[in-house]
């Protein structure tokens, strides 16, 4: 079996890398249920992979989703994405980077509840997501 690095994003902690086997099964394990995946804004061929029905359970917040008024729940991880496959691949260094640097930037502040604090946390990431993407436009 073949085995995928990624990066590992828990609310209110540091992300981590982690090396897994590719199964279904583990990568339902790392979120704790069924995976959602969505493109990392910002940034081409990294996708974060969440739990689909993470607010429906209530999880606590963990990093805003730049350029959408909306949040990722729960534990998530982050992986390459190979556009002519369509398989997720292991994480390049410069990818891991860029997914450190997204985390530092939305991840939610650790005192904050996103189901009673949303409208402030929204107008804070707001204003981070539209530095971030103009940054990021920039580099292309």
């Amino acid at each position: 079996m073949d085995t995928i690095k990624l990066l590992v994003k828990e609310p209110n902690k540091e992300p981590y890398i982690k090396e897994v086997e590719h199964t279904l099964e583990n990568m339902q394990a790392i979120v704790g249920g069924y995976i959602e995946c969505v493109e990392m804004p910002g940034a081409e061929n990294i996708d974060i992979y969440l739990n689909e029905e993470g607010k429906l359970e209530r999880l606590p917040g963990n990093i805003w989703i730049a350029g959408i008024d909306d949040c990722i729940v729960g534990t998530c991880y982050m992986v390459g994405y190979d556009p002519k496959t369509g398989a997720n691949i292991s994480l390049t260094e410069k990818q891991i980077k860029t997914c450190e640097k997204y985390c530092n930037t939305f991840s939610l502040p650790e005192d904050s509840d996103l189901y009673m604090d949303y409208f402030w946390l929204k107008e804070i990431m707001k204003l981070r997501s539209e530095n971030y993407l103009k940054k990021s436009i920039s580099e292309m």
